[in-house]
């Protein structure tokens, strides 16, 4: 055998032949003549090197190499079948597919998600994260719950939660050569941040008055996590959104270099958040709407909390 799977034709008209034995029988089901079906099997037993049947003056009767092959094809046909009828269930249930930043999916929606499931059974709800803002119709997307200030150009956006950042650093930052006691030595380090944030940097430096080329310092990285990371093993400065950094601060791992203040209080409108963007269109979608409605529910507990359309 060349280790090329015959193909499901010869298999499905094996399987009919086992099951009435009978090459004619089986040609009647088929809709083919008696020789077609033994010229399928007779192609079938070359390309395996094996005998599947005895043929005898009174009918056709399974060796024990067929009896063995025929379990297996039957489980194999059984398997698609059910496969076959899955894809159609399910292509008439009716989805709800989102796309939500990587800490809201895993510290929010996640956690949350099997409530709204059990509510709605017979619906299907596809989760996936992305970093950057993807793309509505490539994805079929209903939903996007997205990291940033809002300025996307969706009719229906809704602010869920804020994201307050503080200017941290390690305090090992602090005993090297390069001082950072004022917003102008900012110039002398190295700039954390994540992909997304690298213009928030560019903004907050503005404000603070300090004349320096963004992109030369900042070091992007994938996550907020790796920016937490690399920020406590002091290569460089970070804005951290305010839990975890005065998480940090109280443990001894960070440091306020430049005082206790929040990027909000620099400017409300340097402060990034977590956003509800609504596909264009579904006005009238009342599994959105419910979906929408049911988050707030749990999410007005949330201490970041600041849900309204606009």
């Amino acid at each position: 055998m060349n280790g090329r799977v015959p193909p499901l034709r010869s298999m499905h008209i094996f399987v009919v032949a086992a099951r009435h034995g009978s090459f004619k029988k089986a040609a009647d089901e088929l809709c083919v003549t008696p020789q077609a079906v033994s010229l399928q099997v007779k192609t079938l037993e070359e390309q395996l090197e094996l005998q599947l049947f005895q043929r005898l003056p009174a009918g056709i009767v399974l060796t024990a190499a067929g009896e063995q092959l025929l379990d297996y094809v039957q489980r194999g046909i059984g398997l698609i079948e059910q496969g076959i009828k899955d894809v159609q269930q399910r292509q008439q249930r009716r989805q709800l597919r989102i796309s939500a930043s990587p800490w809201f999916a895993v510290h929010c929606l996640l956690p949350q998600l099997a409530e709204f499931e059990q509510q709605h059974p017979d619906i299907d709800v596809v989760v996936n994260t992305s970093v950057k803002f993807p793309d509505f119709a490539t994805q079929r997307l209903d939903l996007v719950i997205q990291w940033g200030f809002g300025d996307w150009p969706f009719s229906r956006k809704q602010l869920l939660l804020t994201d307050d950042k503080q200017l941290v650093c390690a305090p090992s930052l602090l005993s090297g050569s390069k001082p950072l006691s004022k917003p102008e030595h900012l110039v002398q380090h190295r700039l954390l941040c994540t992909e997304l944030s690298v213009d928030l940097w560019r903004k907050v430096l503005n404000t603070l008055g300090v004349d320096t080329v963004v992109e030369r310092q900042v070091l992007p990285l994938e996550s907020q996590a790796g920016q937490i990371e690399a920020t406590v093993k002091g290569l460089g400065v970070a804005l951290v959104s305010e839990g975890e950094a005065r998480e940090g601060c109280r443990d001894g791992r960070l440091i306020a270099p430049l005082g206790d203040w929040l990027i909000s209080d620099l400017n409300p409108a340097l402060m990034p958040g977590y956003w509800l963007v609504v596909r264009e269109g579904a006005e009238q979608d009342q599994l959105l709407a419910e979906f929408i409605s049911w988050m707030n529910g749990w999410l007005e507990q949330h201490p970041r909390a600041k849900a309204k359309f606009i």
